[in-house]
């Protein structure tokens, strides 16, 4: 997405009066003219307790620093960096005792973009979107480029051997042009295509469930930029038991 289609974009979400409470999906955010006058931009990472608010010290790693691979900082509870205003940019962590974290987003208008990582201690019910999961097209062939998404899921795993998950699968249908059923079975079969991956990678299959929510939940029924399409097509994780 060029920086002119950027600008031409816009919040639809709170407009509309559609809220996602569970999963960490940050609304598209127009860029204004002048913003690319900003320069020196800094992003400050703060890791926190969601329930207490007290600092953590987690593993955090950012996408969109380096083009070509994501950025790991160890053990850290803040760390401040320069980044490029106009990029998009993920922030996930992993930590044990702690659901999933990834948030994507493109940096506040200001000088310093302070995104804190709010972590949640695990408890059943738990629900959030694994970014970065992506299909090509109408298929249920997991593109690539969503290995790390998943490596980290795999992490996930391994920090909390007794966490069950349920995962679930949601589809782009605002036409409606085909059936309830058909919406199903594709979102069925992108969650399976999910849980069929973590299996190949070790992790018992009885403690993954699939769900297919169709396009019943679409965060956004009329979706008009690529941004809100992919948010339609997204990929949850819920706790379902500890």
């Amino acid at each position: 997405m060029t920086l002119r289609t950027l600008k031409t974009t816009f919040f639809l979400l709170a407009a509309l009066g559609f809220l996602h409470s569970s999963a960490q999906f940050v609304e598209e955010r127009s860029i204004v003219d002048d913003e690319r006058s900003i320069s020196g931009q800094v992003m400050d990472i703060e890791v926190v307790d969601a329930g207490s608010g007290k600092p953590l010290e987690a593993d955090v790693t950012v996408y969109g620093l380096n083009p070509r691979k994501p950025i790991l900082f160890e053990a850290i509870q803040d760390t401040s960096f320069e980044i490029k205003t106009y990029r998009l940019y993920t922030v996930s962590c992993v930590k044990q005792g702690y659901m999933y974290y990834a948030e994507k987003f493109w940096p506040s208008e200001k000088q310093v973009h302070t995104q804190v990582v709010n972590l949640k201690p695990l408890e059943v019910g738990l629900k959030t979107d694994i970014r970065n999961i992506v299909f090509l097209g109408d298929r249920t062939e997991i593109y690539h480029k969503s290995k790390p998404a998943l490596e980290e899921l795999i992490q996930f795993l391994k920090l909390n051997p007794s966490v069950e998950l349920t995962i679930i699968g949601h589809v782009n249908g605002p036409d409606n042009n085909r059936s309830t059923r058909f919406y199903r079975k594709a979102s069925e079969e992108r969650a399976d295509a999910v849980k069929k991956y973590l299996v190949e990678q070790g992790v018992a299959p009885d403690r993954l469930a699939i769900r297919g929510a169709g396009n019943d939940e679409m965060l956004y029924p009329n979706p008009v930029t690529d941004w809100q399409n992919e948010a339609n097509r997204r990929v949850e994780i819920e706790v379902s038991a500890l």
